[in-house]
């Protein structure tokens, strides 16, 4: 059998941000033969951040972009597997409950996948993963950014310790605040908005929630409704630990960082009406800190010439749905089939493929970040359109299906077609 020819390119790519977005899309790349160099504004690696979880659609896409990603993903990974007697629960994305005196709670109904029901990984254990997974030097750490220019031979770019580099192309992947995203849009100021609620986050060892709420609903990840707000709760780090997060509406968020300290008063006042379950739960947070829940506005592109973002640079949405991590890695997916395509070899063809990747990515995943505010107001009961248990349960379930059931070989092969159009205008 013979080789197979590695397209020669005539263009690499820089990718700001080593997030979740920006690793995984550099593991893509390498893997389809384009250059990549990732600067990252921190100056070294700290493995922070609380759980992180896929859908069924972004775990599919996984192994698709590298297969090294679903091995790192897979390896890390908690389910409800991991409580001996819970495998059945497997397919379960969340069961959702009434919150009611019964510490039980009326389980209204199980959101349950074809597949893949409810996993989590710890962010910084799945983010070092990766990074091993790269060729080494490929991260140039305490690189942030401050500024971009276009010019004829590329794109100039200034960072905050003085130094600056040219790039052939740009990936912003560097989060809601993009410095890329501010420097791609030009006169279009596009900047985080307030969404509507404020959230609390904790995390409990198993034993603590058992005690608190009883062994299935500790084991089995549930979301508890209520009025005004509602929490959830799912097992991480294999089952030793709970997260759970507690959501609650706010009209206005009047303070000047998205972190506040509160009283357990105040904790208590926004939730305590939720009952039993949930007060229990209430009981063993310590240290009260309230979170600003904030989303994107739409903006009209992804791209501007051979520059485009992509995850919550491009879509950042609230996380009621689950599916921010998700999304990014359907627009990592589809932009390294492109820029993978061995008809792309030069910058001026890059162009093509960003038109084809904002076509595609940019109607769904604004459509993932309005319907992602949708649902926290009707998991808040607070959705007027809706009337009554039945077509509560029916709307849950659609919204859960188009989420993911997508096809995402057949969404990157739509976007390449799209490409080729565009391939065909180029000199």
């Amino acid at each position: 059998m013979g080789s197979i020819e590695i397209p020669n390119r005539q263009f690499s790519v820089t990718i700001v941000g080593a997030g979740v977005g920006g690793l995984t899309l550099a593991l893509g790349l390498l893997r389809n033969n384009v250059p990549v160099t990732i600067y990252e504004a921190a100056p070294n690696f700290k493995s922070t951040g609380f759980g992180i979880s896929m859908g069924p659609a972004a775990h599919r896409a996984l192994s698709l972009i590298d297969p090294s990603i679903s091995k790192a993903y897979d390896a890390l990974v908690t389910t409800h597997a991991d409580s001996p007697g819970y495998e059945h629960f497997c397919r379960t994305w969340f069961e959702l409950v009434w919150t009611t005196a019964d510490k039980c709670g009326k389980v209204m109904t199980n959101l349950r996948a074809q597949t893949l029901g409810q996993t989590s990984v710890h962010r910084g254990d799945f983010l070092e993963t990766l990074i091993n997974c790269l060729p080494p030097g490929k991260v140039r750490w305490g690189k942030n950014l401050i500024g971009m220019q276009e010019m004829a031979q590329g794109i100039s770019l200034r960072f905050e310790d003085g130094s600056s580099a040219m790039a052939d192309v740009v990936i912003g992947c560097d989060g809601i605040h993009s410095r890329v995203r501010q420097c791609m849009l030009l006169g279009e100021q596009i900047r985080p908005q307030y969404a509507g609620m404020y959230a609390y986050r904790a995390v409990l060892d198993m034993g603590a929630m058992i005690d608190a709420v009883g062994e299935h609903r500790a084991r089995v990840a549930t979301m508890y409704m209520g009025e005004g707000g509602y929490v959830v709760t799912y097992p991480i780090m294999r089952a030793k630990q709970v997260n759970v997060g507690l959501f609650k509406e706010s009209d206005s968020w009047n303070h000047d960082t998205w972190v506040q300290s509160v009283s357990r008063e105040e904790m208590e006042h926004d939730f305590g009406h939720m009952g039993d379950a949930v007060r229990s739960i209430l009981k063993h947070i310590t240290t009260p800190i309230r979170w600003a829940v904030f989303d994107n506005p739409p903006i009209s592109t992804y791209t501007r010439n051979n520059i485009a973002i992509l995850g919550d640079a491009a879509h950042a949405s609230t996380p009621h749905q689950g599916a921010g991590a998700g999304q990014a890695i359907e627009d990592v997916h589809v932009l390294a089939e492109l820029l993978g395509d061995p008809r792309v070899l030069r910058r001026e063809q890059v162009k093509a493929a960003f038109h084809a990747y904002d076509a595609m990515r940019r109607p769904r995943s604004q459509w993932v970040v309005r319907t992602s505010r949708d649902m926290g107001h009707l998991l808040s009961l607070s959705l007027d359109a809706v009337k009554g248990e039945e077509e509560l349960k029916h709307l849950l379930n659609k919204r859960m299906g188009l989420l993911w059931d997508l096809d995402i070989p057949g969404q990157a092969e739509i976007a390449q077609k799209v490409m080729l159009q565009h391939l065909s205008w180029v000199v």
